[in-house]
């Protein structure tokens, strides 16, 4: 698994249902949106809200309904769309490539044969699981909390897969042993209500 976040991006191979090797690179999400603002000369705000409305790495052309010569605008801002995403897809390629290195030097097939599940923000970007397909030689796909009752559709969302992982197996193994899905659909119910009344 790797979780592509803001600062990091977090390695983990699982070998017989436990933890096997770790691993955390410093190039994420941040560098995306760091490479895109110096890149296209945008503030880096902008260039951050221009990622995560028209971010891709898919091929020219393939899954976007836009032209990739035609020009978008953010703020004021105003840039090329293929420029935008050439950006974005040479530092993914990059951190696709370094996550590689992280798995065992030979027989991947053997060694990790249910492949790599990619989660964080970044795991949104359109096409990542088909460029990482591309690259690696396992398969590659997009891993989103599942199975959770009550739950609105705002958690089923590769951001949130590692916060909710951690929730579900702390419900499930933490000090109270009478563990439901349905009681931790509540628990959960509220506590993102408590959180959506404190960011207004």
């Amino acid at each position: 698994m790797a979780d592509i976040g803001g600062g990091t991006t977090d390695i983990a191979i699982f070998k017989d249902g436990s933890i096997w090797h770790t691993a955390i690179l410093p190039v994420a999400g941040y560098q995306l949106t760091r490479d895109v603002a110096i890149g296209l000369g945008l503030p880096f705000d902008v260039a951050e809200q221009m990622k995560k409305k028209y971010g891709s790495v898919l091929p020219v052309n393939e899954g976007s309904k836009m032209d990739p010569a035609q020009k978008i605008a953010q703020n004021g801002h105003g840039i090329n769309y293929q420029d935008l995403n050439d950006i974005i897809k040479a530092r993914v390629e990059e951190i696709l490539r370094l996550v590689m290195l992280e798995l065992p030097r030979s027989e991947y097939e053997a060694t990790v044969p249910a492949g790599l599940v990619l989660t964080g923000g970044s795991a949104n970007l359109p096409g990542i699981d088909t460029l990482g397909r591309e690259i690696m030689p396992i398969p590659v796909r997009i891993g989103v909390p599942a199975r959770i009752n009550g739950i609105s559709d705002i958690l089923q969302n590769p951001a949130y897969a590692t916060s909710v992982g951690l929730l579900l197996w702390g419900a499930k193994n933490g000090p109270q042993q009478s563990w439901t899905p349905h009681r931790f659909g509540g628990n959960l119910r509220r506590l993102v209500s408590k959180l959506r009344d404190l960011l207004g």
